[in-house]
């Protein structure tokens, strides 16, 4: 027996709740079960009970053993002095508040084994998705509404991965969606060098540079100009790099932390460095541009995004080292699509945040339900049980319902799990 099922059959009412009585043996009518509470305190707030014609209205807090009451320690945990009933698996010992006995029911002879079983058997399955074979009995606006709490959660959980990657109390945003930019532009592969290349850099001097001081200065910072120049646009960027580094006093990462293997050319650490300083450049960093409407603030990200970079790199893969064959270096529309999802977005739910202003936050949505669905092989697998992501809203919540709750195994917490495990059969 475990809490999550006993806090399962109380909030969908899989119990004879007319049979129902204390452990002194008085009848209780249980006329609301309360609102499920999964953060810190009671389980259930506001329910309202019945025992011997007087009607209580409270908190109602369940155990597997009375005595876990004070193996939690609620008996010094004020939150807990408004618990108006007790609901417990096995009644092993009285429980007080300030003296007066809780009432409590005891669970054990109303426990439906079969309906346990089954629940069991869920949560040990060997699918991804534990309820995948009873998703088409699951109504729509459930399981939806399930996505959009996902969603939710996964802005919310990258926005504070934002804050706490922050040193400073009170961060300069346009430094904090510098850095988000920089790990989302190194994608997976490249996403440690990426950041630490945007912490080496000093985000004032490297806004205020012309573009070729920008590249120089992403490309030296990163490694890259360290050896003697192979070419002469090598030999430009070198020369720059060493101005600049003597006058910034700024010290290279290592090259070798920049990862080739398992990249696309497009996709090369030394492509993407290019268009990270292009994109950088070229993207409006006032204020006044997260007040743009949507579909236009989006269209300029798309602009700065996929501007073509220098032409150099179209011959080549590396410094020094030519393609075999001319290969597009422009950004990707997906490529720049998943940029905006993974940094622009989560930044807006930052800056709401950080300002109180719920505006940034609807607008960070309103990109989502814009932009098309990503295509990857978890999106794919949805799509084989039969749910397809009509937008990038979808998309991340699909990706974090599987992520952070069915591979969790967090079926009892999770609408859809409650509403299959909660029918009676």
């Amino acid at each position: 027996m475990n809490e999550n099922y006993l806090h399962l059959i109380w909030k969908t009412k899989r119990l004879p709740f007319h049979l129902l009585q204390t452990i002194d043996k008085k009848e209780v009518k249980i006329l609301h079960v309360g609102i499920y509470n999964t953060a810190s305190g009671p389980d259930f707030f506001n329910g309202q009970i019945e025992i011997d014609g007087v009607r209580h209205s409270g908190n109602i807090e369940m155990h597997i053993k009375s005595s876990d009451w004070y193996a939690h320690k609620h008996h010094e945990d004020r939150a807990y002095d408004n618990v108006i009933l007790h609901v417990v698996y096995e009644h092993d010992q009285l429980v007080f508040i300030e003296g007066i006995e809780i009432p409590t029911i005891e669970l054990k002879e109303h426990i439906d084994w079969a309906h346990y079983k089954q629940v069991h058997q869920f949560s040990e399955s060997k699918s991804l998705v534990h309820c995948a074979s009873s998703l088409n009995d699951c109504p729509p606006p459930i399981f939806w509404n399930q996505v959009e709490v996902a969603l939710l959660d996964r802005l919310n959980r990258k926005a504070q991965e934002l804050h706490e990657s922050q040193n400073e109390v009170a961060p300069n945003p346009k430094e904090v969606l510098f850095q988000a930019l920089a790990k989302s532009f190194g994608c997976k592969t490249n996403a440690l060098p990426f950041m630490e290349l945007s912490q080496r850099l000093p985000f004032e001097r490297f806004m205020k540079c012309s573009l070729p001081e920008k590249q120089a200065l992403v490309f030296g910072t990163a490694g890259f100009l360290e050896q003697q120049p192979s070419d002469d646009y090598q030999l430009q960027l070198t020369n720059e790099w060493r101005f600049q580094r003597a006058r910034l006093s700024i010290q290279a990462a290592k090259k070798e932390s920049w990862k080739f293997k398992g990249c696309r050319p497009p996709g090369f650490p030394t492509i993407r460095l290019a268009q990270f300083a292009n994109f950088i450049h070229r993207m409006d960093w006032s204020e006044a541009f997260w007040e743009l409407p949507t579909r236009q603030l989006l269209d300029a990200m798309y602009s700065a995004l996929l501007a073509p970079i220098d032409a150099y790199w179209l011959n080549h893969v590396n410094f020094g080292i030519a393609k075999k064959d001319k290969v597009s270096t422009a950004m990707s529309k997906a490529t720049a699509q998943l940029i905006i999802v993974n940094s622009i977005v989560p930044f807006l739910f930052w800056l709401s945040k950080r300002l109180a202003n719920s505006a940034y936050r609807e607008k960070g949505l309103e990109i989502l339900e814009m932009l098309p669905a990503e295509k990857n092989v978890r999106l794919d697998y949805w799509k084989q049980l039969g749910i397809e992501a009509k937008s990038a809203a979808d998309a991340q919540g699909l990706l974090e319902l599987l992520s952070q709750w069915c591979e969790k195994k967090l079926c009892l917490k999770c609408r859809v799990g409650q509403h299959t495990l909660g029918q009676k059969q």
